[in-house]
């Protein structure tokens, strides 16, 4: 994948200062078996029947090439709380390399509460240090790609364009929230780099900035289909939209799509067509705009509003910041000796030990790996697919199109009271006997020993 965001920054301080703390200790007090780690979705808002998983192929790219420079090292020895600190834990740091396991579902899949997104297992000391990367770029991404498949289903099959590239904080953010709106059912994006990079369709209409700049609007009008005659895409003003119509007199045949921006988009988007055909130019297409959302979308459309395209912004990337959807990253298992261990306790994901999730008709399954033939072999499918085993990748990441098409598919076969916008019912999920037996282990007792730092010399 081309230009990963600046949230998935190759050095290894892209994390939280006390993972590094806890790295260090884990190394000095020789706690170094695998542990496997669950990112799942904490909650659901209401108005979610599901979450649209996205951001995974930037989560894994950004574990698989997460380093440590001299630079990251030399500030990190320079630190007072690292001064008691050995050689080794220095010198694993530059020879850092991600060898152990990354089990996801595949993007675009709709997941539900509690159930695993990603399952990663490495070295304890190293296993902290990818929680703020895969966090932030599964968090974001699904957040959009939710957004995005809401207002898709919203528009009863007509196109959505992703218009929320300048609300996005961020350069390299806005690619990856580009990327995850397409994938969640977008037909295209405003913004280039991402239609460069990712091959997704580029849209876009002229702004008010060119109507001011020649402040004439025929003119405008004009100037624009003389030099881009494939490229009149028109917005029409605010102010006095139906009299803009009669100033496309000499390129009518051009005008390919004219945009409105107003609160009252039913009444407004009749008066333009019937306007529009009445000046021959049935092959105009109408893009609403202005505040647009899933409820607002689903009302306009239902009301049969002649309006061809929607273009959203604002409520595509809502949640792309701290009202996200609230993900977890907590330890399920971890090799004590040679054995691995189921972990509970308050601090340990919702479900212990090492699981997978098949999906059936009308629900989930969470599962440990042992039952899990047993759903295969009733034919329904896992959720969780080995993308890294053993530092490795086990296949080419999918197309950006092929999580897109996954996503479309996997949402229409849920039940469509899950898909409803106002009062969905979640994905039912339902544990295992096992699993449930595992989270009633005893709770691990509590200890206020501090390990020695310096145990390693």
């Amino acid at each position: 994948m081309s230009s990963p965001s600046e949230i998935l920054s190759a050095t290894g301080l892209q994390t939280e200062f006390f993972q590094l703390v806890q790295a260090a200790l884990y190394h000095a007090d020789g706690m170094w078996g695998d542990a496997t780690v669950d990112l799942y979705l904490r909650d659901l808002p209401k108005t979610h029947g599901f979450l649209v998983a996205a951001g995974i192929a930037d989560a894994v790219e950004a574990v698989m090439g997460l380093r440590f420079c001299a630079d990251d090292v030399d500030w990190l020895r320079d630190q007072p709380m690292y001064s008691n600190l050995g050689q080794t834990f220095f010198d694993s740091l530059i020879h850092f390399e991600f060898k152990g396991d990354i089990w996801a579902v595949a993007e675009g899949t709709p997941v539900t509460t509690h159930c695993p997104i990603m399952r990663i297992t490495a070295p304890l000391p190293q296993i902290g240090l990818f929680e703020l990367l895969v966090t932030q770029a599964v968090g974001c991404a699904s957040a959009v790609a939710t957004n995005a498949a809401r207002v898709t289903h919203a528009s009863a099959g007509k196109t959505i364009l992703d218009f929320g590239s300048r609300r996005v904080p961020g350069r390299q953010l806005a690619q990856a929230s580009a990327r995850a709106a397409f994938i969640g059912g977008c037909a295209g994006t405003t913004h280039a780099l991402a239609a460069k990079n990712l091959s997704i369709p580029i849209v876009g209409l002229i702004s008010d900035t060119m109507l001011a700049a020649y402040e004439d609007v025929a003119l405008a009008y004009e100037a624009l289909s003389a030099h881009f005659p494939d490229g009149c895409h028109l917005n029409l003003p605010t102010e006095g939209p139906l009299d803009a119509i009669d100033r496309f007199e000499r390129i009518h045949s051009k005008v390919q799509t004219v945009r409105i921006d107003h609160p009252d988009l039913g009444a407004l988007s009749r008066a333009v067509r019937q306007k529009l055909d009445d000046k021959g130019m049935k092959h105009t297409r109408i893009l609403g705009s202005g505040a647009l959302d899933a409820a607002r979308i689903q009302d306009l459309v239902a009301e049969q509003a002649p309006i061809d395209i929607f273009a959203v912004g604002q409520a595509l990337v809502q949640g792309i910041t701290g009202s996200g959807p609230q993900l977890s990253y907590r330890m399920a298992a971890f090799v004590r000796g040679a054995a691995i261990t189921p972990v509970t306790g308050q601090w340990s994901a919702e479900w212990p030990g090492i699981k997978q999730v098949h999906r059936y008709a009308d629900h989930d399954v969470l599962c440990t790996e042992v039952e899990s033939a047993a759903h295969t072999l009733k034919g329904a499918p896992k959720l969780l697919l080995p993308w890294v085993l053993n530092g490795e990748r086990t296949a080419p990441t999918p197309s950006l199109r092929e999580s897109r098409e996954h996503c479309q598919q996997s949402i229409a076969a849920l039940a469509p009271t899950t898909r409803h916008l106002l009062h969905p019912e979640p994905i039912v999920m339902h544990a295992s006997q096992t699993v449930q037996e595992l989270a009633k282990l005893p709770k691990p007792k509590i200890s206020l020993k501090t390990p020695a730092l310096n145990r390693q010399d």
